[in-house]
């Protein structure tokens, strides 16, 4: 993991994600594995998306959930390996590049009113697909996103 002041970034145009009814669905269109995170796994990959620093994680976690066990530094530490390791996201420096992150962070993370219980995060891998999502034309887009239709002459 990078020093406490630098930040992880989601590893666009690489990753595409999206999130459903509280889950987080993970599309490496290189490898063609995708991944589900929910819970605390879609807070940590929310928080990561709106450029929170990688110090500031684990506070938001402790203020969002029931923490008792008191392993959960590492939970989360883990977990930021994880998505690391997988090449979902990138470690940045944020002196280097401070304009590729959100200015204000902090306004765009919501607290939870009701702390649920803290489970540790899981990155749920799936790899049966990968070869048709290497062959889809997905692959191809462009700004517009996908699909996108030919502008008629």
């Amino acid at each position: 993991m990078k020093e406490n002041g630098d930040r992880l970034k989601i590893n666009e145009p690489n990753i595409v994600h999206e999130n459903i009814d509280g889950e987080t669905v993970i599309l490496n269109l290189d490898s063609g594995n995708y991944y589900s995170i929910v819970d605390v796994g879609a807070d940590i990959w929310n928080y990561i998306e709106k450029g929170a620093p990688v110090k500031e994680i684990l506070p938001l976690i402790l203020q969002n959930y029931e923490c008792s066990t008191g392993d959960e530094e590492n939970a989360v530490n883990t977990f930021l390996n994880q998505l690391q390791q997988e090449g979902l996201v990138i470690a940045i420096d944020d002196k280097l590049t401070t304009s590729l992150l959100p200015h204000s962070w902090k306004d765009q993370i919501t607290t939870r009113e009701n702390k649920t219980v803290f489970n540790a995060p899981v990155l749920n891998k799936y790899t049966d697909m990968q070869d048709l999502l290497i062959v889809d034309p997905i692959h191809e887009v462009d700004a517009t996103g996908w699909p996108s239709t030919k502008p008629s002459k």
